[in-house]
């Protein structure tokens, strides 16, 4: 039974919805929505149906309520007042199309009827939560070859748990300044800032003098940093081992309550080892330093990993079906009044490039990788693309600093003319492939969503993302980090034309309605073009190659 509250709130959102709400009504409507997170969720959705019912008129889009609704989740919030008044201005003296006020009054009743409510389809479940990383108290740095324990894909920022590392490196920096270094197989709890539980497994430890009392336990020993680098290790049956490879540690009885300065244990000094049995046993022993974790490994194997990818990136640029192919690699494409990019997809008797407009070298994926950036409104990659296409893949490595609740461009064509494709990052967080019609309704039903990309890969990451069309089979089918992340079947299909294009930004926006400017926020340091629909496989392999 719906409560008196949620009757109100109803009758406000029919106003709103119908453009006759007051200040009054909305600063009780706002009131209601903070109360309940699934009244701020109707509210959204009602005027994001709205807005994609009217796309073709010339008004603001959903992104900044979203935005506003948003902000308001933080308590004290100083946005929170504003989005009264922002209703009031995006809803005075509108009209509304009777298809769209039909369609929405339907939604309303569905509103009403509590059975039918599904949060889980509310635009607001599939906006990036800024909440997701409030509780980390740690980050990963870099890893290579790494697997996790119940993870897909690596994780970015870690909050206190269990992490489990099956195999590879990892370097992970605490926020206190301590930077630990892993090899899996480790299985360790992340406790707090300033303590570490080692189930199994071997880490090193670079402590700065901030994090003076660092303590890592296991379930034999305490160990107690006094300002150092270690290594610690932890074996079945209780056996600990650590070696101190600069300054002091001090060891404890896993059992001894109040461990601080005022009660030495036993140290350990910089070049000595000691083994610890499971009744405080200690001896001093001889350990091998290299066989722990350390950066120079790390660094070994991201480059080893970076040069298997050179290879395979030789040999990919030689494939016959590739029509665009830029790396980024070569300094000179970086140089003031120099800024081109060769089309490694082109044959060496007619070589082709792309122009860079604005768009800084930036660090890559590894070490010494370069990338594009495209944080600012001019960044861009000018291309040009003749021909038909009636199988297209586009795929790219990207990291997405900001799912900002806006169109961000990964390749757009000029204009948008039929049977043109935009391939982009879409307000709602997802990849979509849009492909140019005649009229707006048709161009509605082309357009191709993948799965939200934050479902994913955390924002932040470099993520590999791929789209590929099928003119005969009539259909898109997405990938992210390999995987397969939506399939779309289309009403009808042609062949694709691109002709003048920009990777990352769009020349010729729409000077009407929303988001005249749709860089991406965020970097590319590969992108490629084929005239063939790749599978799975296919698309699987490049991920791989380039992880």
């Amino acid at each position: 039974m719906k409560s008196e509250s949620d009757r109100e709130f109803a009758k406000l959102l029919d106003l709103a919805v119908n453009g006759q709400i007051d200040h009054v009504g909305l600063a009780r409507a706002e009131q209601l929505m903070q109360e309940d997170r699934q009244r701020m969720e109707c509210w959204v959705d009602h005027f994001r149906l709205d807005s994609m019912l009217s796309d073709e008129m010339d008004r603001r889009s959903i992104v900044d309520l979203v935005d506003l609704v948003a902000a308001s989740n933080e308590a004290d919030s100083p946005e929170t007042g504003t989005l009264a008044a922002w209703l009031a201005s995006h809803l005075s003296g509108r009209t509304m199309p009777w298809i769209a006020a039909t369609a929405l009054a339907a939604v309303l009743l569905l509103m009403l009827a509590p059975r039918f409510w599904t949060p889980s389809n509310s635009v607001v479940s599939q906006l990036p939560h800024r909440t997701d990383s409030s509780g980390a108290i740690a980050m990963l740095v870099q890893s290579t070859a790494d697997r996790w324990k119940g993870r897909t894909q690596s994780p970015a920022m870690l909050s206190p748990g269990r992490l489990q590392l099956e195999s590879g490196l990892a370097e992970i920096e605490i926020y206190n300044g301590v930077t630990m270094y892993l090899e899996g197989p480790v299985d360790l709890d992340l406790i707090s800032l300033d303590r570490v539980h080692l189930h199994h497994g071997k880490i090193r430890a670079v402590v700065p003098e901030q994090a003076l009392g660092f303590t890592v336990t296991t379930e034999s020993v305490q160990l107690v940093d006094r300002g150092t680098e270690f290594a610690i290790s932890a074996e079945y049956q209780g056996l600990s081992k650590v070696h101190v490879f600069d300054g002091l540690v001090d060891l404890y009885p896993i059992d001894q309550p109040d461990v601080d300065d005022d009660k030495p244990g036993h140290p350990v000094h910089q070049g000595q080892s000691v083994e610890v049995g499971p009744a405080f046993a200690t001896r001093e022993t001889e350990l091998d330093p290299d066989e722990f974790p350390s950066a120079s490994a790390i660094d070994r194997s991201v480059e080893q990993r970076r040069q298997r990818w050179v290879q395979w990136s030789q040999q990919f640029a030689k494939r016959s079906d590739l029509v665009l192919y830029f790396t980024f690699e070569n300094p000179r494409d970086h140089k003031p009044h120099r800024q081109r990019v060769d089309n490694l997809a082109s044959p060496p008797q007619e070589p082709s490039q792309g122009t860079i407009v604005g768009g800084e070298s930036m660090a890559g994926r590894w070490p010494g990788k370069n990338a594009i950036g495209f944080y600012h409104s001019a960044d861009r990659v000018r291309v040009r693309v003749p021909g038909d296409f009636p199988q297209l893949t586009l795929a790219c490595w990207a990291r997405v600093d900001e799912l900002r609740g806006a169109n961000q461009a990964l390749l757009l064509t000029d204009t948008f003319e039929p049977w043109q494709p935009h391939w982009q990052i879409a307000r709602e967080g997802v990849l979509k492939l849009g492909i140019g019609q005649p009229t707006p309704q048709e161009a509605r039903a082309m357009r191709s969503p993948s799965q939200p990309l934050n479902s994913v890969t955390p924002i932040g990451r470099w993520m590999h993302l791929a789209t590929v069309y099928d003119s005969e089979t009539k259909s898109v089918q997405h990938y992210i980090n390999g995987d397969h992340a939506g399939s779309n079947q289309l009403p009808s299909a042609k062949p694709l034309r691109i002709g003048t294009a920009e990777i990352g930004n769009w020349l010729k926006p729409r000077t009407e309605g929303g988001e005249p400017v749709r860089n991406l926020d965020g970097r590319i340091d590969e992108f490629m073009l084929l005239r063939s629909a790749l599978d799975a496989k296919a698309i699987r392999e490049m991920y791989e190659a380039g992880r």
